[in-house]
């Protein structure tokens, strides 16, 4: 429990997929960028979205966790603390970067969740997306209880099973995947 998990553990959790990345052998690029502003604007995405022009992203962020009282399930899909990251899906997220996130952590037998996202998402992942011509992107998001108060509440596991997730998903690409959906 702390204050601030909202996005400080998005901080953690790409470094920490940086170091287990460090050890295996990749066969891309891998870019790592802590972006600002972005519940005012999605302004530090949007700039370095532009500036690294990547082939692919993924965004990091948190979610609401709905397993506590007085959450709307039925807005924020079924998300428990504890049960992984959570992928998304819907207009925002491209379909071959989230079944490649699916095939990682059912590879690497991470626990994983999946809700669906109708239109833009609200993070960084929407502004990435739309940048230049278009980037192939996917969100990983950590379930949080109380966001935006002085006591959000994450599972530690749950940093742990995205970053081993980001660093299983950057293993698998190589100059020849095609991110256009079939």
């Amino acid at each position: 429990m702390a204050r601030g998990f909202d996005d400080k553990m998005g901080a953690f959790v790409v470094m920490e997929a940086l170091r287990i990345a460090s050890r295996r052998k990749l066969k891309c690029a891998l870019v790592a960028v802590s972006t600002v502003q972005e519940e005012i604007g999605l302004r530090g995405a949007t700039t370095s979205a532009f500036s690294v022009a990547p082939d692919v992203a993924v965004a990091v962020d948190v979610t609401h966790g709905t397993d506590q009282p007085d959450v709307d399930k039925k807005r924020f899909g079924e998300v428990k603390l504890g049960g992984g990251p959570v992928l998304h899906r819907g207009a925002n997220m491209n379909a071959v970067v989230t079944e490649r996130l699916v095939k990682a952590a059912t590879t690497k037998k991470i626990s994983y969740q999946m809700i669906g996202v109708p239109g833009a998402s609200g993070t960084d992942a929407w502004t990435m997306q739309l940048s230049r011509g278009g980037v192939a992107t996917g969100l990983v998001s950590v379930p949080l209880r109380y966001m935006h108060t002085p006591v959000e509440v994450l599972n530690l596991k749950d940093l742990t099973a995205a970053a081993e997730l980001l660093a299983a998903f950057a293993a698998g690409l190589d100059e020849g995947v095609d991110f256009i959906p079939q």
